[in-house]
């Protein structure tokens, strides 16, 4: 007879009817442990909760997570220690005193079989002093079932007394968006897999884009979970993700910590930045509370004839809006006052209704409020901080000032690629040294562009700067690197992101394979083309190639602007002598050519650059 695999299915099976007994004495003696992984806040830089996961005994079978509770479900004890799980989470979050909120994971499983669930979980919380407003119930997304109505009467209660939702693991069953859509979360979870490897992978980035839209419109914070990389991290930082959890902010642990121990982390990821966010245009309104009368609503509006659209709120946070139109023109059909004067203003809220983070940038804010269409320039939607009522923002205030940026920006932009010029390269760069920011500043210039352009014409030339600008643009982070047109064929680059050297590696052999598009079917199969140099003497020329002069900000001397291209020009006539594309970086007083082959590190033959 054949051996049973480890990983085998039969064995498995085995091993869940073997674990009957170790489990039930586990749940009655309460022997589990309960671990916190920390969810990090980007914009603050600091902790805001804690997820709180369950642990078997370390020695068993039993210890993952999987297995104990396939094996509780099997043994029909799962109701047991779900409870088990969840009081034991309120016990050593409220032991260990630290700040921030407490998500636990609950099966909406164990929500339907218990009928007084939202008792019990409130008991709990209560007998360890932790205050409902600092609990979030996360319900395991892929084990919902379909009785929805049930599942939020349950959910309301426990929002009435100051509870939060979350859904986990969104995208990784079938009914995620349903979900969401029926229950209305306060959190979203992103499943993991859509996080793994999102630098390099653009689906997946435009997925996790498409949640964060999803989640400004419904007024839900998105999570992401499962960041396991600095690359990783930066992606989602750059899309403005909400939350971030994983492994690179620290491992689930028995006592939460009280300090982020990956700061360092969020820094190389996170530029400070002057951008105008949605809170700039934000205007506050009055709000109206929800038990308003309709007629008391009308009566407001008369006496305030500036007044277009007013907020709805109850403690802080927003339910909709009332826009004075819609208002006014319900209340002139017939009859409809007599109907809707004695009404609380909820029933004729609009309600979902656009909620804009007061943090995000005006260009996003742009995309959100122009999603459905042609939106008025008057109509007004409402800013939030932190998930309470800040004000309301008007569409055509957004526009308007995303128009005056524009122009501004063209006036010191390079009119043929619309990148800034030197002028805000010089801005861009005291600013970093001023803030003391570590950057690698790079030098990109076209060789042989000269005889290029005698040979194929101006127009030509211009669709190959074009070409290298895309590439710039398309390869670094529009939120951590600056690129910028300095005139010609020459391009500068204030590279923050931690992946630089690679990025201008794929720029290198993407501008490579690319290259033989401009020339002429002879002229790409030979490998040059012939012009006349300065003496008006025929000359053989490569294809097009680039040479790229970087340095380091923290080379002696760098002090300003002016200093760093003092610097860059010397490395750039190193790269320059370089035969083809060359990758030349300084490094205080080490000079490297990043292209030599073999030895990623091998020194150029050059005395070091000293006084320079």
């Amino acid at each position: 007879m054949s051996e049973v695999r480890p990983d085998s299915p039969t064995l498995r099976l085995r091993r869940l009817d073997a674990a009957t007994h170790e489990l039930t004495e586990l749940v009655r003696e309460g022997r589990i442990s309960t671990l916190f992984q920390p969810i990090v806040d980007p914009r603050s830089r600091g902790i805001c909760g804690f997820e709180a996961l369950t642990r078997g005994p370390s020695d068993s079978w039993l210890h993952s997570p999987q297995n104990l509770f396939e094996a509780a479900r099997k043994s029909g004890v799962k109701l047991q220690l779900d409870f088990l799980c969840i009081q034991s989470a309120f016990k050593r979050f409220a032991a260990s005193r630290v700040a921030g909120l407490l998500f636990i994971n609950v099966s909406p499983d164990t929500v339907y079989e218990e009928p007084s669930f939202a008792a019990r979980f409130l008991d709990y919380a209560a007998q360890a002093n932790v205050p409902p407003d600092r609990c979030v119930i996360e319900l395991t997304e892929e084990s919902l079932l379909d009785d929805y109505a049930r599942l939020r009467s349950t959910l309301q209660r426990l929002r009435e007394s100051g509870c939060a939702i979350a859904i986990d693991d969104l995208g990784a069953g079938s009914s995620g968006l349903r979900t969401w859509s029926e229950l209305k979360p306060d959190y979203v979870k992103i499943d993991r897999y859509f996080v793994s490897g999102i630098d390099s992978d653009q689906t997946k980035r435009e997925f996790v884009r498409s949640m964060l839209d999803m989640g400004r419109a419904m007024g839900c914070r998105v999570i992401a979970e499962g960041v396991e990389t600095e690359r990783e991290c930066r992606e989602l930082v750059d899309l403005g993700i909400d939350r971030l959890q994983g492994n690179l902010f620290g491992r689930p642990d028995v006592a939460p910590m009280a300090a982020l121990q990956q700061l360092e982390s969020l820094d190389r990821s996170i530029v400070t930045h002057t951008a105008l966010c949605a809170e700039h245009i934000a205007t506050y309104v009055r709000p109206v509370p929800p038990d308003m009368r309709v007629q008391e609503l009308a009566d407001l509006f008369r006496d305030h004839p500036d007044h277009l659209t007013l907020p709805v709120v109850q403690e802080g946070r927003p339910l909709g809006v009332v826009r004075r139109e819609q208002l006014f023109d319900l209340l002139a059909k017939p009859l409809h006052p007599e109907i809707y004067n004695k009404k609380p203003v909820t029933a004729i809220m609009e309600s979902p209704t656009l909620l804009v983070d007061g943090q995000l940038r005006l260009e996003q804010v742009s995309r959100l409020v122009t999603q459905k269409g042609r939106p008025r320039l008057t109509e007004e939607f409402v800013i939030t901080k932190d998930g309470r009522y800040h004000g309301l923002g008007q569409t055509i205030d957004v526009l308007r000032l995303i128009t005056e940026q524009q122009l501004q920006s063209a006036k010191h932009s390079n009119p043929l690629t619309l990148l800034p010029g030197n002028a805000a390269l010089r801005s861009c760069i005291d600013r970093l040294i001023e803030n003391r920011k570590r950057f690698v500043v790079a030098y990109f210039d076209l060789d042989s562009f000269k005889p290029y352009n005698d040979v194929y014409g101006y127009a030509q030339g211009d669709q190959v700067i074009l070409h290298l600008a895309g590439l710039l643009k398309n390869m670094f982070s529009a939120r951590l690197d600056f690129v910028a047109h300095v005139g010609g064929d020459d391009f500068i680059v204030v590279m923050r992101s931690a992946d630089w050297r690679e990025r201008v590696n794929r720029i290198i052999q993407r501008f490579t394979a690319t290259v033989a598009n401009f020339y002429s079917p002879e002229h790409a199969a030979a490998g040059h083309i012939s012009a006349s140099d300065r003496d008006e003497k025929k000359q053989t020329y490569p294809l097009l190639t680039v040479s790229v002069a970087a340095l380091d900000s923290q080379t002696t001397g760098a002090g300003s602007a002016d200093a760093v291209a003092h610097l860059l020009a010397h490395v750039k006539k190193l790269a320059k002598q370089q035969a083809g594309n060359s990758f030349v970086l300084r490094s205080d007083e080490r000079v490297v050519d990043l292209l030599a082959a073999k030895k990623s590190d091998a020194e150029l033959v050059h005395e070091p650059m000293t006084g320079s």
